[in-house]
């Protein structure tokens, strides 16, 4: 929940209030108690959006959250701390996830794992550029067959990525730690 924090509800909302077809679902352990539901609700109600626009889910087993990414066509990142875990479960599931580029190290994870996974198209610049990518992707009569096409080769485009090559990755370090042994030795 500590991500979900003021700036998040009110860009979000703004998302909503452009795409009134559209709800939003929220998905924590916190999130199944009711007394968290009607917080958040209210939160959202001061921009403008109703209780029936939220849909929210409480805690599950792992594989049950997973299949609950089968009921979203496309998920928003929090900010400015985002999504690492998160987002690689989302594109792994096939949902893509629209981010936007931060300015600290916690708000550029799923920066990274968007564009190592070839998906540059849900990473926006900022804020506004979220926005409009967001509203652009709920109004585009194209966008439901287009996500699903993609959805189908999204999980095979990010086991394909370095982000899965995990032999590179070891490789990488082993490399790392033969620089780290010899400037030791040097110095």
């Amino acid at each position: 929940q500590y991500k979900i924090t003021p700036a998040v509800v009110e860009t979000w909302s703004r998302i909503l209030a452009r795409c009134p077809s559209s709800k939003l679902f929220l998905k924590n352990a916190v999130l199944e108690h009711e007394a968290n539901q009607k917080h958040l609700a209210a939160r959202f109600r001061r921009h403008g959006i109703p209780a029936d626009r939220l849909e929210f889910g409480g805690r599950a087993e792992h594989y049950e959250f997973l299949a609950a990414y089968s009921r979203i066509d496309l998920a928003l990142d929090t900010f400015p701390y985002n999504g690492g875990t998160t987002t690689s479960e989302a594109v792994w599931q096939g949902v893509p996830v629209l981010t936007f580029r931060g300015d600290r190290w916690a708000s550029r994870q799923s920066t990274s794992i968007m564009l190592t996974a070839g998906l540059e198209e849900f990473v926006a610049d900022d804020v506004n550029d979220y926005v409009e990518r967001a509203v652009r992707l709920a109004q585009d009569p194209e966008s439901p067959a287009r996500l699903t096409e993609l959805r189908r080769s999204m999980r095979a485009r990010l086991a394909a990525s370095p982000l899965c090559d995990t032999m590179r990755f070891a490789r990488a370090m082993e490399e790392k730690y033969r620089e780290f042994v010899a400037a030791g030795q040097q110095g």
